[in-house]
């Protein structure tokens, strides 16, 4: 399977920002979604959660702080990191536009 980033579907997350879905759950086991969030101009998400869900990232372009639980984390291109279930988080786009390669992993 070849998926091609341009040809991949745009829909908006939560959050109000565009994602192209590269992946959907079913796919691959435990995997829930592979995607590539665009947010276009400074914002903020809110703090929210995945009670039974790994969100792996990987940051392509711009910069953010990302809380995770109690931690607040600045990350830039070739960042990667990882919330781990049930954690509390959110990312605040400091130089925009930020892009970032996720993922999510359910646990069992």
């Amino acid at each position: 399977m070849r998926i091609r980033l341009n040809e991949a579907p745009v829909e908006l997350t939560p959050h109000g920002n565009p994602k192209r879905v590269l992946l959907r759950s079913g796919v691959l086991p435990n995997v829930t979604q592979v995607a590539v969030g665009e947010f276009p101009e400074l914002m903020q998400t809110e703090l929210h959660s995945h009670p039974t869900m790994f969100e792996i990232y990987f940051v392509l372009e711009g910069e953010a702080i990302y809380r995770i639980g109690d931690e607040e984390i600045e990350v830039t291109p070739g960042n990667f990191f990882y919330v781990p279930p049930n954690t509390t988080h959110n990312q605040t786009v400091t130089v925009a536009p930020h892009r970032i390669f996720y993922w999510g992993i359910a646990t069992d």
